[in-house]
């Protein structure tokens, strides 16, 4: 069919512009029914971009959609996917795991109640990649190590996709240039029978696609996205495609010392930040539970397990 035709063409032209008469001719069709074509594209979703006098293009990461997406995932995990959530992907992943033990994995294009580590809140405008992974306990590493083998493993998936080095703040934000673009908040359920974790919600949020005014002015120099880093768009079926498989295979496995390599604030002045108190203090290393052993000021030592820690001077 001719819409399905148009659809094909323009994919394979990877974002560049494509004449109608040249999708007509290429088709065997009138620039009438590529016009009718397009339209009928549009009015299904897909953002066919129209230059005047100059014709249509499209690209796979314009393509966040419900069909794309379950099919970039099909092979991999189970898909529940929405156009926006009210809450965020990590409260309808509790839901859904109240009666589905299986893996599986939400998708959202935008959420309106967006989490981030103590209660903070995850900014999420159209054009980021907003998910998370449910896995039952049997998939699952050492409860201490599931962020961090978690971190590590969407950081070397964007690695891989963007070309560009990624590092980790402790224990769950991804860096590019020193500003935070990714973060990872992890929220394990209980069996209240056994008393012993059922299992867990990897919920994860990369900046990708947007700019800086799609967020909140408090955060425009506190953040990036790999669009204003790189200067340009990222497929981010890829992405999540790579994202969800890497944290699945990296469950099983201890990739503390990757991890630690990567960790950018070892070696630093930092300051711990608990219930409001806040001490200066060196991050020597992390230990094989994965906390953060700090040296304090008086030459006292921490492992800690959760606290907000920045560099000394930011």
């Amino acid at each position: 069919m001719t819409k399905e035709r148009v659809l094909e063409i323009l994919l394979s032209q990877d974002g560049k512009t494509i004449s109608g008469e040249a999708l007509a001719k290429d088709i065997g069709v009138s620039r009438m029914a590529v016009s009718k074509a397009v339209a009928s594209l549009r009015e299904d979703g897909y953002p066919v971009k129209v230059a005047e006098r100059k014709g249509y293009s499209l690209t796979s990461f314009d393509l966040f959609m419900k069909d794309f997406v379950i099919s970039a995932l099909s092979d991999v995990i189970k898909v529940y996917y929405y156009d926006s959530l009210k809450g965020s992907s990590n409260n309808e992943a509790k839901a859904i795991a109240a009666t589905n033990k299986e893996p599986f994995c939400v998708v959202t294009r935008t959420q309106g109640g967006g989490k981030g580590r103590l209660g903070r809140s995850f900014s999420s405008p159209d054009g980021g990649l907003y998910f998370s992974i449910y896995l039952p306990s049997e998939m699952l590493s050492d409860g201490d190590l599931i962020t961090t083998n978690a971190a590590l493993a969407v950081a070397l998936a964007l690695e891989e996709e963007t070309g560009h080095p990624v590092d980790i703040k402790w224990v769950n934000d991804l860096y590019i240039n020193g500003k935070k673009f990714t973060g990872i908040l992890t929220e394990g359920i209980v069996d209240l029978e056994l008393g012993g974790l059922d299992g867990a919600i990897i919920g994860i949020g990369i900046n990708v696609n947007t700019s800086f005014c799609d967020y909140p002015e408090d955060l425009r120099g506190i953040i990036t996205t790999l669009k204003e880093e790189y200067g340009h768009s990222f497929d981010r079926l890829s992405i999540l495609r790579k994202a969800v498989s890497n944290v699945i295979a990296y469950q099983k496995k201890d990739y503390l010392s990757e991890y630690k390599r990567r960790c950018f604030i070892l070696g630093s002045e930092i300051t711990v930040n608990r219930m409001g108190k806040k001490r200066r203090a060196l991050a020597k290393d992390i230990d094989e539970r994965a906390r953060l052993v700090v040296e304090y000021e008086d030459g006292s030592r921490e492992a800690l397990s959760s606290a907000e820690v920045s560099l000394h001077n930011s």
